[in-house]
């Protein structure tokens, strides 16, 4: 059994499947996670604000992601609050209590913020405002955040539905559905939209391409094959979000592969082994992923070679990577995130966020950098002038 594997296990959607309880009550090493050896900063970070969101996302392995959206930041709890803030100085605009428990979200785009729900549900917002507008109810609990784009918000939900809803009233467009395995991860991936396709991965290893404008498939990609004698080593869901670059799809699969996908017509580029459900990050010609011992590794884009790992972090529970700057930046399970350089993999600053851990990777805009703890700590950073 592969070390990893036993801490990935506290994230199984179980459905009903028993014998996992008493397998972990047996006595096999679980490994440790790596002590952090001090160091000093050798970038100048500024940490401009904090702020305390409410109940975050807990031990629950939800996926609450910050969204940056113009000169706002929204956020989600568990509990159900949808927040607004303001970028610059993370002053409080509005804060909606929804009246459910969200499990996803919050999705922003074309002024509306959605968030998917335990019972089945999105919720449509406005985003200047947080007045309610729309709910539509769905097929599952929705565990990814709901994507917006051209009019649309797609959503995936737990039972392997991709659901296209028209954004002004919520209206059910399109369904699309693969069968998904009776045992998965508990999570499931975020559509990725093109101009004219929903790009999403499946628990059974696949990725498919679906006609934006009508649901139907247009090319599907096996990314992984199951393998193994048990439902545990036959996991091979595509839990890590999809990104695209220059044409190129980047898709990992849990315990098996990492491969890079033609987005025209689905098209093989290449594969290699390695396993990830936290994620993937693109920058130039490298590739970053964070594999399931929390390694960072950095590939090439054009054919997977390795340029360089980092495991000084291994076993840290590390998120997905985020680019930012020249450096890529991760969370790990005791609230620090760790800058490292995008060329060589050192890690060169670290800076405690959210004493809770990270769970989702931090976001991006401009020189900022805002993160997200389990504990509901909204941080935002910048790197000092001339870093």
């Amino acid at each position: 059994m592969k070390p990893y594997l036993l801490i990935i296990i506290v994230s199984l959607l179980l459905n009903g499947c028993t014998w996992i309880g008493d397998y972990l009550a047996g006595d096999e090493n679980i490994e440790p996670p790596k002590e952090l050896v001090e160091i000093k900063n050798a970038i100048s970070i500024d940490k401009l604000w904090s702020v305390d969101t409410g109940e975050g996302s807990g031990e629950q392995l939800l996926r609450l992601t910050p969204v940056v959206a113009g000169e706002r930041v929204y956020t989600a709890t568990r509990d159900g609050h949808l927040l607004a803030y303001r970028l610059q100085d993370g002053e409080l605009l509005w804060d909606i209590d929804s009246g459910q428990q969200i499990t996803a979200g919050p999705g922003v785009g074309d002024g509306y913020v959605l968030a998917g729900t335990r019972n089945a549900e999105v919720i449509a917002f406005r985003g200047d405002d947080g007045k309610q507008v729309w709910s539509a109810s769905l097929s599952s609990e929705v565990l990814s955040v709901p994507e917006i784009n051209q009019g649309l918000a797609i959503i995936r939900t737990s039972d392997g539905r991709v659901t296209a809803l028209n954004l002004e009233d919520g209206k059910k467009l399109w369904d699309f559905y693969r069968a998904e395995p009776s045992l998965t991860l508990r999570g499931t991936s975020k559509p990725l939209m093109t101009s004219d396709s929903v790009i999403s991965g499946f628990d059974n290893g696949q990725l498919v391409s679906i006609s934006l404008a009508d649901g139907r498939q247009q090319w599907r990609r096996k990314v992984a094959v199951a393998r193994g004698r048990t439902e545990l080593e036959r996991l091979v869901d595509l839990d890590a979000d999809p990104v695209v670059h220059d044409g190129i799809i980047y898709a990992a699969a849990f315990q098996v592969n990492v491969a890079a996908i033609r987005l025209q017509d689905g098209r093989l580029i290449w594969q290699r082994e390695m396993s990830s459900h936290a994620g993937l990050g693109v920058s130039g010609s490298q590739l970053y992923v964070t594999d399931d011992s929390s390694q960072i590794w950095a590939l090439h884009v054009r054919n997977g070679a390795s340029l360089w790992r980092q495991d000084k972090l291994q076993y840290r529970s590390l998120t997905a990577p985020v680019v930012f700057s020249d450096y890529i930046v991760v969370g790990d399970f005791e609230g620090y995130l760790h800058w490292l350089r995008q060329d060589d993999g050192k890690i060169v600053a670290r800076m405690r966020a959210d004493t809770n851990g990270f769970l989702v990777k931090p976001v991006v805009s401009g020189d900022m950098l805002i993160s997200l703890g389990k504990g509901g700590e909204l941080t935002a950073f910048r790197l000092k002038t001339g870093e």
